[in-house]
């Protein structure tokens, strides 16, 4: 074998692997408003588009209150939708153009980590990798939740998601939960909008933890532990 037709034969046997993450789950034509949105897989399992009026993408917990009582106040249907949206059913479409997209991707802060009492608060935007990171840094753990580390808190809490465990408090992110700041829609009386926060010792909590669908979380307060392996 000539020394040119070997090279040529390598080039062919090398493979080159890129990673890239997916689009942006929300597109709108008229800045925020006219929008789409579909998930990381590109299609919903019924292959139809979904359509929302207007996008928002709140910064802060009082953003996040003046979008949903702005919504509320038109009448529009609000559904919250993530940084990478990788929920197969379409949880997130808010019903046509009447509704209304609520990102969390600029919800993306870590808020407080407190070492002694061995919690972590976060915006519900902040993906697993970045709370395994930044508990990393405090010595500190989420334990047995065995995750795709593009997930969001918020998306975790809102669709039930959960790993494997055998032991301990269970597998899910919320069993870990011992606060939230949920914001929810309002009466007039309320200025269309209600802000709740609950802590551990709250009949509510439970509940709230897990069944976020018609809610809109700001922040979490986590439970963790410390970590063996640092």
């Amino acid at each position: 074998m000539s020394p040119l037709l070997g090279l040529l034969i390598s080039l062919l046997l090398i493979s080159v692997a890129y990673s890239t993450p997916p689009e942006k789950p929300i597109t709108c034509t008229n800045g925020n408003s006219k929008c789409t949105i579909t998930n990381s897989i590109d299609i919903f399992p019924d292959r139809t588009i979904c359509r929302a009026g207007f996008a928002a993408y709140p910064t802060s917990e009082a953003e996040l209150i003046a979008t949903v009582a702005d919504g509320t106040r038109r009448g529009l249907k609000m559904k919250a939708t993530t940084q990478l949206s990788h929920s197969i059913p379409k949880l997130v479409c808010p019903g046509g153009e009447d509704g209304l997209l609520i990102s969390t991707e600029r919800l993306y802060k870590v808020l407080n980590i407190d070492m002694n009492a061995m919690t972590m608060t976060v915006e519900s935007g902040v993906m697993l990798r970045d709370l395994i990171s930044e508990a990393a840094k405090a010595k500190l753990a989420l334990p047995y939740t065995h995750y795709w580390w593009g997930l969001t808190v918020g998306g975790m809490l809102g669709t039930g998601a959960h790993g494997s465990t055998l032991w301990g408090k269970g597998s899910a992110v919320h069993d870990y939960v011992i606060g939230l700041t949920i914001v929810s829609p309002g009466s007039e009386v309320d200025g269309f909008v209600k802000v709740r926060q609950l802590k551990e010792g709250d009949e509510e909590l439970n509940a709230a933890k897990v069944l976020e669908i018609d809610t809109h979380f700001y922040n979490t307060k986590l439970s963790l532990e410390f970590s063996t392996h640092l």
